[in-house]
């Protein structure tokens, strides 16, 4: 069993007995092969070679010094966000850990920590996390097949073009970003200030989490079915030597330094000005109707000016015409040259 001072902030020297927790999490039936861990959803890893994440999320939580005994991954086929993960290279599994103080102790120092440049999300695995509906919002975007950008590079703008400090975001499809941020006042200035996403309601039983343990439960079992060695699942050698010794310093952390964020191109709706505009006006709107903000990025004027403004566009054009007509009169006839 593990004690209250397990694995982190004061680092614990683990044992090979505590690889085999005997107390099962009692939200978990008894006979589930897992009951005996405890689980923490990750979000949001960045891994450029997929087959390599277990081996990258043990050395990663081995470096705070937490054991990560098992690391479960979605099968693609059952995925419906595994696609745009691999796009972005960024993904999400459930990590177990062998105590409950090791997974609220990953929670409690994880959550938003910085890996590769990208916020982490680390949350409960077995209990659901439910947005704050009066801090959140959501933004699709106007234009998802040019603006390929991951949570990391929509967070980065959202703090570039309104100040807005973000608490958790969630990319839920190509277009979509699920977002909570720190306060009412900075939520209301994202939607402001944001005009490449329309913004939209987050329904209250919408949670932070893109699956729990129970919504993959029978592909826990077929996994643990087909490959028996995944519950014999060990973090590399260096890193579980380090566990077992109380010595972390040979453990890589270079995630510490190195940043793996694609360059953030200027982020800016494209297409003729009429159609740019009408874009402001529906994203303008819908920030009025369902949270009561007034967009900055939006030249309102009234109807006197939209009607002299088409007048002149009508004589524009018909000057246009006219001049056509008088040059092809002019070829039709040589005698007036």
């Amino acid at each position: 069993m593990a004690g209250p001072n397990y694995g982190m902030p004061a680092f614990h020297r683990y044992t090979m007995a505590d690889l085999r927790p005997t107390m099962p999490d009692p939200r978990c039936d008894p006979q589930f092969p897992l009951a005996n861990y405890w689980p923490v959803y990750l979000g949001n890893f960045w891994c450029d070679v997929y087959q390599q994440h277990a081996a990258r999320i043990q050395e990663y939580f081995g470096s705070k010094g937490l054991l990560v005994r098992m690391v479960f991954g979605r099968n693609p086929a059952c995925d419906p966000y595994f696609y745009e993960q691999r796009r972005c290279n960024c993904y999400d599994f459930l990590v177990y850990f062998v105590s409950r103080q090791d997974a609220e102790n990953a929670v409690y120092y994880c959550n938003r920590e910085m890996y590769y440049g990208h916020r982490l999300n680390v949350l409960s695995g077995r209990t659901p996390a439910p947005f704050d509906t009066s801090t959140s919002a959501k933004h699709t975007l106007a234009q998802p097949d040019r603006m390929k950008i991951t949570e990391q590079g929509f967070e980065r703008y959202i703090a570039d073009t309104a100040g807005a400090r973000v608490r958790c975001i969630v990319r839920h499809s190509k277009e979509d970003f699920l977002v909570q941020y720190a306060s009412f006042e900075d939520r209301n200035n994202a939607i402001k200030n944001c005009n490449i996403a329309m913004p939209g309601l987050i329904a209250i039983s919408q949670t932070k989490q893109r699956f729990l343990e129970q919504s993959v439960e029978m592909e826990i079992m077929q996994w643990v079915q087909e490959n028996p060695s995944f519950m014999n699942m060990l973090p590399p050698d260096n890193v579980l030597q380090a566990l077992l010794m109380g010595h972390l310093q040979n453990i890589d952390q270079s995630w510490k330094t190195v940043v793996k964020v694609d360059r953030i191109w200027d982020l800016k709706l494209r297409g003729r000005k009429h159609h740019r505009r009408s874009i402001d006006r529906s994203i303008s709107t819908r920030a009025m109707q369902l949270f009561g903000v007034a967009c900055s990025f939006v030249h309102l004027v009234t109807e006197q000016v939209a009607h002299e403004r088409q007048q002149r566009r009508e004589r524009r054009k018909a000057k246009k015409i006219k001049r056509r007509q008088e040059i092809k009169k002019f070829i039709k006839n040589p005698l007036n040259r």
